[in-house]
């Protein structure tokens, strides 16, 4: 307002002043200067540069040589004409030349006057259009602009969190919505870790309406070409077939209940004698399925543990699998479902292959597994490949059936998003978890550590594998070295490593449920070594954050020592991933160059090249490599004898680490704090009944559950930022 007010004062002046001027001309010689105007025009060419610019000044100045020109003028037109016929011809002709610079400034001053009118006439004009263009800019365009109409709808569900993030063609993120899921646990059944399956896919639904309602899509649905969905892997649940509705909570890829099953399986005759024979047959064959049948040993990590478990003790489960109406599904089955409304019962080779109950050398469901835990097979999904059409969602959502065209694992989504389409190509995710993934090509490989073949994806005939190694639960080490006080903020743990030269001797171990390939050892507990009382947390921060280095060359050496084939490059992505310091590091001690992806979500941004690829947004994979930008690239500068002996003393606390628990299984016994005695679980017992004495009175009540509300996914933005989003 303050800009047009101004405009139109300046106007007003202008106006005025062009009225004084008419009054003026009208009193000299009726309008000589306009019966002159070709002469004047001829001599404007030749004027002064400095008369010209001394005339650009402010409106008073203008007005005040306006007023001293008209007297001028009249005084000498009064004493040319009394004095005309006594002047000489000289004097005639400087007179003239003087009626001429009067009159020609005059001139000049009127068209600048007018020129300056026009000028803040445009201004006015261009300020009122900008104004109206911006309003509509803020009323339709909130959002970045597509570069087309086709949009893709993407579902990235995560350990804590689930978003919904709308692309266009050039994987620029249009909107997106984010919603919480709280992981749910309960005092009285240690190791168990659910959330809400209900609850999820109202998240879902939530989320996904959110991103549409903020993108170009509210106005016409029809511009969403197609729906991919990508999630944690392992964590599942089952549900009736003739209601749809679920017989118990998400087990996710955390819970530890099925400890004892997974000790009874590993102890057991069966499984020793799977051992020996594939062994015996791989010296013969060397062909590398037989090699990962000798090492066939489960955890809790597999959905097919905590599967047995659920057959084995809810009734209702039983019942349900023995009436054929028991469905078992991972979390994009569960949304897959309910989005098409009952209609689709399906998964992907991703998702599947990482259950545990998937043979990747055979590319078809593990029968020995089924037959080892009794599982019953006609309640597990259908299998299709990564990028498929697998029905569409129901108009009743959105106002409009939109086809899902793509499903995939978390871990092969980011990989897949990373362009990793090459033999060699390997990613470390480091979030919640610390995985590195290598493309191992059109064939599955088995490893000697303890790492395990999973299909990357399956584009009809083109089958992808990856050979992954999980380190640890990185984001668990964080949240609990914040809770003891080390820092208020994961976002300072950057600068707090970088403010000292070293860790002083201290290593940290964050092995809080054991130790993943290539030690393979559940047993090991997390530890902390090396401190003396000149340590300060600024060191054992920086020990924190080394270890992520430490274990990455870990899995990055066994893939080395298996010798299938070299890397060839390394990218990558995560949340802890963005911290400077832990790039650095790992670069140095692995001796590799690291390419960090530029893109923020590169676990959504995979499945959605995936989907784009069935709806012909994209033709091939070759189209998708362009999208792919570098943030920056971390290069190797540790002299190579500091990273040596880092490591040896790496290596050192490893082995201390090492076979500390009694028990393998969190949450199942052992010197782990959960009923491993009588003694123990009398104190235990003791300490619940205090505990519910001081918060409800003298009589004590069961716990209920805790519901963990807070998401350790971290949404501040840091230039070194270490959130704990599972990728």
């Amino acid at each position: 307002m303050d800009i047009y007010k101004n405009n139109n004062e300046q106007n007003n002046n202008t106006e005025n002043r062009n009225d004084d001027d008419d009054e003026d001309n009208k009193e000299n010689n009726n309008n000589k200067e306009y019966n002159d105007r070709n002469d004047n025009i001829v001599m404007k060419e030749n004027y002064n540069v400095n008369n010209i610019e001394h005339l650009n000044i402010n409106n008073s100045q203008d007005r005040q040589q306006c007023n001293n020109n008209k007297t001028t003028t009249t005084t000498t037109t009064t004493t040319t004409t009394t004095t005309s016929s006594n002047s000489t011809n000289l004097e005639s002709k400087e007179i003239q030349q003087q009626q001429q610079q009067q009159q020609q400034q005059q001139q000049q001053q009127q068209q600048q006057q007018q020129q300056q009118q026009q000028q803040k006439q445009q201004e006015i004009e261009n300020a009122n259009d900008n104004g109206e263009n911006n309003k509509v800019n803020n009323e339709n365009h909130s959002h970045p602009i597509p570069v087309s109409e086709e949009l893709i709808l993407t579902v990235d569900v995560g350990t804590t969190n689930l978003r919904a993030i709308i692309f266009d063609r050039n994987l620029t993120i249009i909107s997106k919505s984010i919603q919480t899921i709280p992981l749910m646990t309960d005092d009285n059944k240690p190791g168990y870790i659910e959330q809400d399956p209900d609850r999820l896919w109202e998240a879902c639904k939530d989320a996904m309406k959110e991103a549409i309602a903020s993108s170009p899509a509210k106005n016409n649905i029809k511009m969403v070409k197609s729906i991919g969905i990508t999630n944690q892997r392992s964590s599942f649940l089952t549900w009736r077939r003739d209601t749809g509705r679920p017989i118990h909570n998400l087990i996710t890829w955390q819970d530890g209940r099925s400890g004892e099953i997974c000790r009874n399986a590993n102890n057991s005759l069966a499984v020793k004698g799977i051992h020996g024979a594939t062994k015996f047959v791989h010296l013969f064959t060397g062909k590398p399925r037989y090699l990962a049948a000798s090492q066939l040993d489960f955890s809790t990590a597999h959905s097919s543990t905590r599967l047995a478990w659920v057959l084995e003790n809810l009734p209702e489960a039983k019942k349900a699998a023995k009436e054929e109406q028991m469905l078992f599904g991972t979390i994009d089955t569960w949304l897959l479902w309910n989005l098409t409304g009952g209609r689709e019962h399906a998964t992907d080779y991703s998702n599947i292959s990482a259950t545990g109950l998937f043979d990747p050398f055979e590319m078809k469901l593990n029968s020995v597994v089924f037959y080892l835990f009794n599982i019953p097979t006609h309640i597990m999904p259908k299998i299709y490949d990564t990028s498929h059409h697998f029905g569409d969602c129901i108009p009743e959502l959105f106002g409009h059936s939109i086809p899902i065209t793509a499903l995939c694992g978390d871990q092969q989504s980011a990989m897949f998003g990373e362009c990793c389409f090459s033999e060699g190509d390997t990613k470390l995710t480091i979030g919640t978890g610390c995985f590195v993934n290598i493309n191992t090509g059109n064939q599955a490989r088995a490893s000697r550590f303890g790492m395990y073949p999973l299909v990357g994806w399956k584009i009809k005939n083109d089958v992808t594998y990856v050979m992954e190694g999980k380190g640890m639960s990185a984001g668990t080490a964080i949240d609990w070295a914040q809770s003891f006080g080390m820092f208020n903020d994961p976002w300072e743990t950057s600068a707090m490593a970088s403010s000292v030269p070293h860790s002083q001797g201290v290593v940290f171990v964050p092995a809080f449920t054991g130790l993943a390939p290539p030690h393979n050892d559940p047993r090991a507990r997390g530890l902390i070594i090396g401190m003396s009382p000149s340590t300060r947390k600024e060191h054992v921060v920086r020990a924190l954050l080394e270890s992520f280095g430490y274990r990455c060359k870990e899995l990055i050496d066994a893939i080395h020592t298996d010798a299938y084939q070299s890397i060839r490059r390394v990218v990558a992505d995560g949340g802890v991933c963005q911290n400077d310091f832990v790039m650095q590091f790992i670069s140095d001690v692995c001796g590799i160059h690291i390419d960090r992806a530029a893109h923020p979500e590169m676990t959504a941004s995979g499945v959605c090249m995936l989907a784009g690829l069935e709806v012909g947004i994209w033709k091939n994979k070759e189209e998708l490599v362009s999208l792919r930008h570098s943030s920056k690239i971390f290069e190797p500068r540790m002299n190579k004898d500091i990273k040596r002996k880092l490591f040896k003393r790496w290596e050192r606390a490893v082995k201390r680490s090492m076979y500390w628990s009694e028990n393998s299984f969190a949450g199942e016994g052992g010197d782990d704090g959960y009923l491993d005695s009588d003694e123990e679980k009398k104190l235990r017992n003791d300490h619940l009944q205090q505990t519910n004495n001081n918060i409800n009175g003298p009589t004590s009540q069961p716990s209920s559950p805790k519901i963990i509300a807070t998401s350790p996914t971290i949404t501040k933005s840091s230039p070194n930022p270490i959130p704990n989003k599972n990728n």
